[in-house]
């Protein structure tokens, strides 16, 4: 009984692996993660170059993480075991306060070289575009710079500070928004979603208001904008998709504009007359009701009869933005650099915008490392 109880325990360990070794064998290698939100690594090529060089290595440990079967289970099992043992952070997400899962951000997650590149070319575009239009350049911070007071005791992270002075030393006078501090004085309000990493509606909402103050507009502008529909009560974004738990789930609202506009994705694929793709609410991916996600090229019109062009370079923070600003205007052209193959500079020369508007977030633009080249 003895020898029994001693060999058990190993028997069960080697069945269990057996069985997920035979899982992974059987189980057909899958594309995408609907919980993840992204896109799973495939089995690597293999070659001799890729080995000796050990890109096939790092490739294979990826590929053998993401093709565990039951992977999205053993997540949830890992984010359990990691909280019932006092952790406060599990797969690089904090547990805050208010049932905020904040993402981890630290030194070492932040390459100088590429940060610097970045700043320095981003200097150059907005210098060139002021010989024809008035330019701003609006940095978003991160969740869990902005809510700092919701991060667990002792948690390490980056402070974005660093970033924002470099920032300011490299473009002219009076480019730069000051987003940051006027999210952090509402950093008790809903500016972030709880599970994902974006600022929520009412968030872009005070990036708005925040940019026609910088412009010189009248505040009852934006007032009169603030006025949000809710049209889900149930998103767990990207923050969530890493931890697999939650104490809350999202809601999304959006703003409608009251005239009827226009909105022709990637010249002429497709023309709409709303910015919203409600399909998307019955998916994972809601946040992607805003245009269907980012889009190469999108061209708004509709807004005010001013003869005045818009135009945004931008990631997906810019989204939900975006329609408070297509009334302003008679046109907005949005120009997302990540699915683009022309230099911005081209795209600038071919619209002629009166204003020019660079929406990131902080540290999507710290990480970017196709921003130099591709602006």
């Amino acid at each position: 009984m003895k020898h029994l109880s001693r060999i058990l325990p190993v028997a069960v360990f080697f069945l269990m692996l057996i069985t997920g070794m035979a899982a992974g064998v059987i189980q057909k290698d899958k594309t995408y993660s609907s919980v993840e939100n992204r896109t799973l690594q495939l089995f690597p090529k293999f070659t001799v170059k890729r080995v000796l060089n050990g890109k096939f290595q790092k490739k294979y440990e990826i590929y053998l993480s993401d093709q565990f079967p039951g992977r999205d289970s053993w997540v949830k099992l890992q984010t359990a075991t990691e909280r019932a043992f006092g952790k406060t952070e599990s797969n690089g997400v904090y547990f805050g306060k208010n049932g905020y899962l904040l993402e981890k951000y630290t030194k070492e997650d932040i390459n100088n070289k590429i940060v610097d590149k970045n700043i320095n070319v981003l200097g150059k575009f907005v210098k060139e575009a002021l010989k024809v239009s008035d330019v701003k350049v609006m940095m978003v911070p991160s969740k869990t710079f902005t809510l700092e007071s919701c991060l667990p005791a002792f948690a390490e992270t980056y402070n974005e500070n660093v970033f924002y002075n470099k920032l300011e030393k490299k473009l002219p006078y009076n480019v730069l928004i000051d987003i940051y501090s006027i999210l952090n004085k509402h950093a008790d309000e809903n500016i972030f979603y709880r599970t994902d990493h974006h600022w929520t509606t009412q968030g872009a909402w005070y990036g708005y208001s925040a940019y026609n103050k910088a412009c010189g507009k009248d505040e009852k502008i934006a007032e009169a904008k603030k006025k949000f529909k809710k049209v889900s009560g149930n998103f767990l974004g990207t923050t969530f998709s890493k931890v697999n738990m939650y104490s809350q789930k999202d809601e999304i609202n959006i703003y409608e504009p009251e005239n009827e506009m226009k909105v022709v994705y990637n010249m002429g694929e497709k023309t709409e007359n709303t910015f919203y793709q409600t399909g998307f609410l019955n998916k994972k991916d809601k946040y992607s009701v805003f245009f269907g996600g980012n889009q190469a090229v999108i061209e708004i019109s509709g807004g005010v009869k001013n003869n005045k062009t818009l135009f945004i370079v931008k990631d997906s923070f810019a989204n939900c933005m975006i329609p408070f600003l297509a009334e302003d205007y008679e046109k907005v052209v949005v120009a997302d650099m990540r699915h683009l193959n022309i230099g911005m500079t081209k795209l600038l020369n071919n619209y002629k915008p009166a204003d020019v508007l660079v929406l990131y977030n902080t540290i999507q633009f710290m990480q970017d490392r196709e921003f130099a080249l591709k602006l």
